[in-house]
């Protein structure tokens, strides 16, 4: 079989090279050429037959690239997806030099209309009379100040066409081939790119509300709110005090942030029992932005004149893609292998809603009791230190003097002036509010050279927080066993959610029924499948 793929590759080369050669005499030694009128502009040759003599050797390496990766990767489709790329590009070139030589030093005729032109010219010299319009010739590139002194349309169509013929290529490069994880996290990401790089192309061409018709395309289906109350019991929550719906109403920053306040008053509200806990806005949010390949991954705004496609690529929130390539490099680095619905009721249960405030810097709680903790450890007095600092300095556990939100950052600031490290030892940060103390063991292997490179990874992204997260729980032991053994793939879906919700929460999982919660959720993401690749 092997024989026979080399021959079949040898002699399909030698057809095709000798017919592009054959081509290639033919056309500039033939009759027609030879007689070509003197008029013609001395650049004529130097474009054209230049653009075809490079064309023909891309299209070659094109013939000669595709039938490499047939014969070395006996795979049919990406070799023609490769083909397809490489001689669209040689046609691109063509199409783009001919383009230039017609507009930047034809200046919008072509080499008949000039020769029209010069043969008036030449009656006009013998006395011939002719019209004063056949005589006129233009005396600069109409578009020079364009660029490449080429027509708007003209280059943006080229672009465009290049974008579709990329996506085009890619898709058939995608047939016949089995992808999982990361590596169909990046091919819906590629897709991604060509997708809306062309739609955003259609823009440039017919304006903003050509596309206006993309918002059901761009918009979720269940966020369609014609279907009713079924929405609503679709998404377990109800929503009786009126309040906006967030999980229906696609938000931009600025009503992200108004969520975020409502949530705080919220939150306090459920903390004294004024108002039943529900399922939080910001929560209902990440949800919206997943960018699982099973859920639509962009959000559109509707405005207007336009729609805006909002980007998730380098959002703060945790994503499912996000879940799914940080667990993919956890089984080939660790070889322990978690279901992404494992880790999602986990994450649902434990994180604390969102990971930043409405500001974008981490969500963090001042633990004074561990400050007073590590200012001993680092040799210094807490309790002289704590008159005048009683809000940030104590030696027992109490809730008295937290400030929730960003206040708690004045707390931090306040505790930073005294000592810095401390205090971001005596934080806890993030959407699964880690302390900072866990550097010196549980999170050690996240290898972060200072307390600040910590601090700076906290603002930046959850996925960060998950990360961390993974860490510590590899770690952390209870039992005598770390926490990720209790919900590892090894326990074949028998999952001790009792020992991993005791090992995380401590003594008082029972009375919050985390580990009941935990297998709840499970059963609901087990059931929606999207954990699978």
């Amino acid at each position: 079989m092997e024989t026979t793929n080399y021959t079949f590759a040898n002699g399909f080369v030698v057809i095709v090279a000798l017919s592009f050669i054959y081509g290639l005499i033919a056309r500039h030694i033939s009759p027609k050429v030879k007689d070509r009128n003197p008029n013609f502009n001395p650049y004529h040759t130097f474009f054209f037959r230049g653009t075809v003599i490079l064309s023909i050797i891309l299209v070659i390496f094109a013939v000669l690239g595709a039938l490499f990766v047939y014969v070395e990767h006996d795979n049919l489709f990406q070799a023609v997806g490769l083909a397809t790329t490489v001689i669209w590009i040689a046609l691109f070139f063509i199409y783009f030099m001919w383009s230039v030589y017609h507009y930047n030093i034809n200046y919008g005729l072509t080499d008949q209309d000039w020769q029209r032109i010069y043969d008036f010219r030449d009656m006009h010299s013998k006395g011939i009379p002719v019209k004063p319009s056949d005589l006129e010739m233009p005396e600069y590139n109409p578009y020079k100040s364009q660029t490449f002194g080429l027509p708007p349309g003209t280059v943006r169509g080229m672009i465009a066409f290049t974008l579709l013929m990329g996506g085009m290529s890619l898709l058939i490069v995608s047939f016949g081939t089995q992808y999982s994880g990361v590596d169909a996290a990046l091919l819906s990401q590629q897709f991604e790119f060509f997708e809306t790089a062309f739609l955003m192309m259609i823009a440039f061409y017919f304006g903003d509300k050509s596309l206006k018709y993309l918002r059901d395309r761009w918009t979720p289906k269940q966020m369609n709110n014609q279907n009713g109350p079924s929405n609503q019991s679709e998404s377990g929550t109800s929503n009786p005090s009126g309040q906006a719906n967030y999980s229906s109403i696609p938000m931009d920053n600025m009503e992200i942030d108004n969520a975020y306040f409502e949530e705080e008053d919220r939150n306090f509200s459920i903390e004294n029992g004024l108002l039943k806990e529900e399922t939080p806005a910001a929560t209902q949010q990440r949800s919206i932005l997943s960018t699982s390949f099973e859920t639509q991954p962009e959000i559109s705004l509707h405005r207007e004149e336009y729609v805006q496609i909002k980007d998730n690529t380098n959002s703060k929130l945790l994503s499912d893609m996000d879940i799914r390539i940080a667990l993919d490099e956890l089984e080939e680095k660790d070889n322990i292998k978690i279901s992404l619905p494992v880790i999602k009721a986990i994450v649902k249960v434990e994180s604390a809603g969102r990971g930043h405030l409405s500001d974008g810097r981490a969500k963090i709680l001042f633990e004074g009791h561990k400050f007073w903790y590590w200012l001993k450890k680092f040799n210094k007095d807490p309790k002289a230190l704590s008159v005048g600092n009683e809000d940030i300095i104590y030696e027992k556990w109490t809730r008295t003097h937290y400030r929730v939100g960003i206040k708690e950052y004045d707390r931090l600031e306040k505790a930073r002036k005294i000592d810095p490290k401390a205090a971001i030892y005596a934080t806890s940060w993030g959407l699964f509010q880690i302390l900072g103390e866990n550097l010196e063991h549980n999170i050690k292997s996240r290898n972060y050279q200072s307390v600040e490179e910590f601090e700076a990874r906290q603002h930046e992204s959850e996925y960060f927080h998950f990360l961390d997260f993974l860490a510590f729980i590899k770690i952390k032991k209870v039992r005598g066993k770390t926490l990720i053994n209790y919900i590892s793939e090894e326990n074949e879906g028998n999952y001790d959610w009792e020992s991993f919700a005791y090992g995380y929460n401590g003594s008082g999982y029972k009375v919050n029924e985390y580990h009941t919660k935990m297998k709840h959720f499970y059963e609901q993401f087990k059931k929606e499948q999207t954990w699978t690749a």
